[in-house]
């Protein structure tokens, strides 16, 4: 079914999603199917390939015979008022029709899987049927199986990178405060002769993930082939995976994710596992953290492993899932610009260095040296301890920014924080129990992470510790006075330190 309308400019911008808007007397008048969240085939005389767009009804904003087109579009395609818009009513896509049968508790095959990425990744479906997809991953969720097809799909829906020989990577499911463990781990290992082809992501339910901090000091988006010569030269990079076309269906679902807060763990292991895939990586390390704000509990934790496990068995990738329990957060530092400071503080073995973070960051680069063969069984940890303080991970780090045009000479001191501060002291006296990294996340977000990058909080007491009241728990630094007062209500009216 096709029918005819004129084109009226819309003062409104679209943003990523192509959005037309019909009176609803013409949606009406056109017969069945014509309906609020349709996906229809705009095309009009000079347009080279029609366009996909999702169809909006109005009483009021277009009158019966126009069809309202957004701003951005209208500039980007040189639209002319009143050219005429032929209008096809698409048929039902394959991948809505598998969203559907997983709602009505069938299972989905491979095809399923491939039609739902593939239309995700090119923009062929629409946000509601991306956010009921989302869903479906907590109820009625996915089985072994299910995930394994899904794993596979969002790998082989984008590039797929390959390098030879032995190649590792670090990587960490999330939810813990503080970033600066993958920025010690990749050049340990890669100083030890690894091929280390590091990609991370922007923040989904934290303040902060590695990306949004390693771009304080190196830019973080290439393409391809920039890489491939990346490693050439240096045998490693620490890049965002979002500028790449790697699993590309998984940078839209996490795009999505922001809006709702959460992850399902169907979901987050199928998506850290398909981008190692789509990485090239043959041997991975990855970090579990474990405690009572952390992303996963306890009673899940047998899941999370069996599910890598599974899911590395059946891609050839030899997987350590490496379980730690916390209590607190990673290093002292929350915010991209702090966490910066914290982790060049290791190398520089600075006095206010944050020996926990630099323990955990030793514990799994020995672990992947093992992995790789570079070190014997129970020698990873010195060897890595070896390459920290001797300089050989420092230099390969600096080689590693010079490569991604950062700047070379950055070091602690270097780096600016926000200049407007509160100090937040303990209300009580007693022991320090635990800090909840989900209010943490809450604070660092008040205070405008990950967006503003010199704002964030650094902790000056660990869990376990005990304190008097009065005693400074957190520092606040804020580029601005209403941020600083976001942040302070936030901390002021929360538990984000347990004191027993």
């Amino acid at each position: 079914m096709k029918f005819f309308l004129a084109a009226k400019k819309l003062d409104i911008n679209s943003g990523d999603e192509l959005i037309c808007i019909i009176n609803e007397a013409d949606a009406n008048e056109y017969g069945v199917g014509v309906n609020v969240g349709d996906r229809v085939s705009i095309k009009w005389s000079g347009l080279a390939e029609p366009l996909v767009a999702t169809i909006d009804t109005t009483q009021t904003l277009v009158d019966e015979g126009e069809i309202g087109i957004y701003e951005d579009i209208w500039q980007k395609n040189a639209i002319k008022d009143k050219t005429v818009i032929e209008i096809s009513l698409l048929d039902q896509i394959e991948s809505a029709v598998s969203i559907r049968k997983k709602l009505l508790g069938e299972k989905l095959d491979y095809k399923d899987f491939f039609y739902i990425m593939r239309d995700i990744a090119n923009g062929k479906l629409n946000e509601v049927l991306i956010a009921v997809f989302i869903a479906a991953g907590y109820s009625p969720g996915f089985d072994k199986g299910e995930i394994l097809l899904m794993t596979k799909a969002l790998a082989m829906t984008g590039e797929i990178l390959k390098f030879q020989g032995t190649v590792a990577d670090k990587h960490s499911i999330g939810g813990i405060a503080g970033k600066g463990v993958t920025p010690i781990v990749v050049p340990i290992v890669a100083a030890n002769g690894v091929i280390v082809p590091n990609t991370s992501t922007r923040a989904v339910t934290s303040a902060s993930a590695t990306t949004d901090m390693l771009e304080v000091i190196m830019p973080m988006v290439f393409n391809r082939r920039q890489l491939e010569e990346m490693v050439d030269k240096n045998g490693a990079f620490m890049v965002w995976g979002g500028g790449l076309d790697l699993a590309p269906a998984d940078d839209e679902i996490i795009r999505y994710q922001k809006h709702i807060g959460i992850e399902s763990i169907d979901k987050f292991v199928s998506s850290i596992m398909a981008k190692k895939i789509a990485q090239g990586v043959n041997h991975v390390i990855f970090d579990v953290p474990i405690g009572p704000s952390s992303k996963i509990h306890e009673g899940e934790f047998d899941k999370v492993k069996n599910m890598f496990d599974l899911l590395g068995m059946e891609f050839g990738v030899k997987v350590n899932v490496y379980k730690r329990q916390v209590m607190g957060i990673d290093g002292n530092a929350v915010g991209p610009a702090l966490e910066c400071k914290e982790f060049l503080r290791v190398y520089e073995q600075h006095p206010q260095k944050s020996q926990q973070l630099e323990n955990s960051a030793l514990e799994m680069a020995g672990i992947l040296l093992e992995m790789v063969g570079k070190a014997q069984k129970g020698g990873g940890f010195d060897l890595a301890q070896e390459t920290l303080y001797s300089g050989k991970a420092e230099k390969k780090f600096r080689e590693i920014v010079e490569a991604q045009g950062g700047d070379v000479e950055v070091t602690s001191d270097s780096l600016e924080v926000g200049g407007i501060v509160y100090e937040y002291k303990a209300p009580r006296s007693g022991v320090l129990e635990s800090i909840n990294n989900k209010r943490i996340f809450e604070v660092a977000k008040a205070l405008g992470n990950p967006r503003i990058k010199e704002s964030g909080l650094y902790v000056h007491m660990q869990p376990g510790q005990q304190v008097k009241s009065g005693d400074l728990l957190a520092t606040l630094y804020a580029a601005s006075d209403i941020r600083l007062e976001l942040g302070k209500k936030v901390i002021d009216q929360n538990k984000v330190f347990v004191i027993k």
